[in-house]
């Protein structure tokens, strides 16, 4: 790779991240059914609800493994790589998380360890503590930090779900000499079930660092075992689709997006649930 591909690579990165020098590209929701629809999971309830709300993964009631995969613009330095492990107990749901963004010259690597359980049928709660670190090429410090994230779902009725979220409260600092900081997100949206075969989600999410961003998806079981999604998210400006299949103990799920600038992104995601359900 020459020294100009390189630096804007870099200056790519950085600008993520608004003002801030530390860009943060590796925070947010994964998965490639919330990927699809618009990045819209605050009130979702799955396995990947371990990144994009805690308090989602209080319903899951079997041992499952999951890893997910985002090329960023179609350019591997700009790639997401994550993986976690959920495992129900009498007491509640523990969760394992890990991903780590970018590549050599600039690398951001998040560790989680989460538990949820849920409060009569309706209510759910989640927390999870995070350490998150970067690391630069050669001659630049490395950052870390411990922070936490909070999660809420209540389900209104049998249609309507709602979900609230906060990732860092604390403003965990990165650097004392540059007063870098990890940013604080909030997140407040909802699903609804139109029908049977029709999920339709909507939320905010407002980074303290950047300008709030509005989510929408919807999600249509087409054929057995078999979904279609499309979604919108107006920051930084994306329209996105994708297809999920569930084959039972392995759920597969692919998604894209559109920017009208940046070009395409694509995302994979594959998780894998072990034994009978669990009746906690």
């Amino acid at each position: 790779m020459n020294f100009l591909k390189r630096t804007l690579l870099i200056s790519l990165t950085f600008l993520a991240g608004s003002v801030n020098l530390i860009a943060a590209e590796g925070i947010g929701p994964v998965g490639g059914r919330s990927a699809a629809m618009g990045n819209s999971s605050v009130a979702l309830s799955d396995f990947w609800s371990l990144y994009n709300n805690p308090a989602g993964i209080a319903f899951q009631d079997r041992f499952a493994l999951g890893i997910a995969y985002e090329n960023r613009f179609l350019m591997q330095e700009l790639s997401l790589q994550s993986a976690g492990v959920v495992a129900p107990t009498k007491f509640g749901v523990l969760g394992l998380s890990f991903n780590q963004f970018g590549y050599t010259l600039y690398k951001e690597q998040m560790l989680g360890l989460g538990y949820a359980r849920t409060f009569g049928e309706d209510l759910s709660i989640g927390l999870k503590l995070d350490y998150f670190s970067t690391s630069f090429s050669e001659g630049y410090e490395n950052f870390s930090a411990i922070t936490f994230e909070l999660g809420v779902q209540y389900a209104v009725n049998e249609k309507l779900t709602t979900g609230a979220y906060i990732f860092n409260p604390g403003k965990a600092r990165l650097s004392e000499y540059t007063d870098e900081r990890l940013p604080v997100i909030l997140r407040f949206g909802l699903a609804y079930a139109f029908a049977d075969k029709l999920i339709g989600t909507a939320e905010i999410e407002k980074n303290f660092d950047r300008d709030a961003s509005i989510r929408a998806g919807l999600e249509y079981f087409v054929l057995e075992k078999f979904f279609v999604r499309a979604g919108i998210n107006t920051q930084p400006g994306l329209f996105t689709f994708g297809a999920g299949f569930d084959l039972g103990p392995v759920r597969i799920d692919l998604a894209g997006n559109l920017h009208q600038v940046l070009g395409t992104s694509i995302q994979s995601s594959l998780i894998i649930q072990f034994g009978n359900r669990n009746s906690k």
